[in-house]
């Protein structure tokens, strides 16, 4: 005769079970097997990042079983805590990732969210043209991070040359190098919306466009170690459908996307929100592939003084076996 209490226990223990499994499957439904924390670092809190509030406020990451951790780590920093470990992700400007990748690093881009530049060369009023920034100071973050690059590459498209013709100064992130402009340490400085309207509020010329300078983007790429390729490649498809699901959130519902852009910015400006919502609705891409042109830019840009940035081969450093999977449409 069976023991009814002993049957009633395994009953428990197989309900328990069977409810665990829904849980799971509710919390992983893309085949992750279980929560992963997976640190993600993050190099400004420029418009071009601000889909990462989408994926953090929406919960799009535990959606596909990952704990959602963004850190941001300004400058170089970024690329040393992404080889050191601190980090499994970095979303950043290719600049650091393409050097640690010339000196030997088995770095990947294996995502990027835009293909061409929304930012402004902002300058002092008094400055009516590029030949007016001759002699003066441009606000970059640090020297040798994208910032430098992007620097350096706009003036060369403005006939002028970095530290003979303008002084690059190191002010550090983006509303420190406005700050700096502002108070006149810096008569020009490269800003992305919505500071772009601030500026043109409080009197300072937007000098130039680099839309119009047709300048490829490789801002907010998504660099990986490939250790983090070969261990962990469910989680990684699983982050690139939180992305790509955050991108098109961002251009198909302006609402949720504006208070997203105002909870990463800090920001409580409408119009301000309105201006930044707009650049980058037309400049996010709906598959975050990796920014082939935007990258390349910078490593050929690069490679003029790098002899081993010459050597490195785009389809070593280039990964784009995340992204294809993706559908074109992302609910």
């Amino acid at each position: 005769m069976k023991d009814p209490i002993a049957e009633r226990g395994k009953y428990l223990m197989m309900s328990a079970s069977f409810i665990v499994g829904i849980v799971l499957t509710m919390i992983c439904p893309r085949g992750v097997s279980a929560i992963v924390d997976f640190p993600i670092g993050y190099s400004s809190r420029g418009g071009a990042y601000a889909f990462i509030s989408l994926v953090d406020q929406q919960q799009l990451l535990e959606q596909e079983g990952i704990r959602a951790n963004f850190i941001y780590v300004g400058g170089p920093q970024i690329s040393h805590a992404l080889i050191s470990g601190d980090i499994r992700m970095a979303i950043l400007g290719p600049v650091t990732p393409l050097r640690a990748a010339a000196q030997g690093t088995d770095i990947r881009f294996i995502g990027g969210v835009t293909e061409r530049e929304s930012a402004s060369l902002m300058a002092d009023p008094k400055i009516a043209a590029a030949v007016g920034l001759k002699g003066t100071r441009l606000a970059i973050d640090r020297l040798g991070d994208t910032s430098d690059f992007r620097a350096r590459k706009v003036l060369e498209a403005l006939g002028l040359e970095a530290q003979k013709d303008v002084t690059l100064l190191q002010a550090g992130g983006q509303t420190a190098r406005f700050a700096a402009l502002k108070a006149g340490h810096a008569q020009s400085t490269i800003v992305d919306p919505p500071l772009t309207l601030v500026g043109r509020k409080m009197g300072f010329r937007e000098l130039v466009k680099l839309t119009q300078l047709d300048f490829p983007s490789g801002a907010a790429s998504i660099a990986v170690l490939k250790t983090t390729i070969d261990k962990q490649p469910k989680e990684l498809q699983a982050i690139m459908n939180a992305i790509a699901r955050a991108l098109r959130l961002y251009k198909t519902d302006k609402d949720v996307a504006i208070r997203g852009l105002g909870r990463f910015m800090q920001l409580s400006d409408r119009e301000a929100l309105e201006e930044t919502w707009r650049a980058y609705a037309e400049s996010y891409k709906d598959i975050p592939s990796p920014s082939v042109a935007g990258i390349k830019i910078v490593k050929d840009f690069l490679a003029q003084t790098d002899p081993n940035l010459r050597k490195l081969e785009m389809d070593k450093i280039i990964d784009a076996r995340f992204t294809s999977k993706l559908p074109t449409q992302t609910k």
